[in-house]
């Protein structure tokens, strides 16, 4: 291991605040700093510099910079990439006007029908009821039940078809 390397050990905690400060993360200063261990590493067969603190940090600050660069070519190349993409979904006016129509329609429909026939509906469909619990509820039959039913589907079917 070079006397580099023993500087940047001897100051982990130092360079690796260094770090944090420049790139704004702490794990990304956990890369860079492994970063700069590899590059101080791969530094043994050449000349030491005078200043062996200063280097670590000028090598440290060095790797942040690179880092900053990629990410900014990252961000630019996502930023590209989503402006030629279309949108995730657009409704179309045409389609909102038409559903809205339709659920206009839906509702007309349903409250020109008998409030029992409409309490009979909801009872069963939001509330989960059996056809039997339904007519328990209102003292009828389940012969009744089935007619009031029958009556708000077929009011439904013509809204839709119409």
């Amino acid at each position: 291991m070079s006397s580099l390397t023993d500087v940047f050990l001897r100051h982990y905690r130092e360079v690796l605040g260094f770090l944090a400060m420049r790139t704004g993360s702490r794990d990304v200063a956990q890369d860079c700093a492994q970063d700069t261990w590899i590059k101080l590493a791969e530094f043994q067969d050449k000349t030491l510099p005078d200043n062996h603190r200063a280097y670590v940090f000028r090598v440290a600050a060095n790797i942040a910079t690179d880092w900053h660069r990629r990410r900014g070519r990252e961000l630019t190349l996502a930023a590209d990439y989503a402006a030629t993409q279309p949108p995730a979904f657009e409704a179309d006016t045409l389609e909102v006007a038409s559903a809205n129509q339709l659920l206009r329609r839906l509702e007309t429909a349903l409250l020109r029908q008998p409030r029992r026939s409409l309490d009979v509906f909801v009872l069963h469909r939001h509330e989960g009821l059996t056809y039997r619990a339904i007519a328990e509820r209102f003292a009828i039959s389940v012969s009744a039940v089935e007619k009031h039913m029958m009556r708000i589907l077929l009011a439904c079917d013509q809204a839709l078809s119409a």
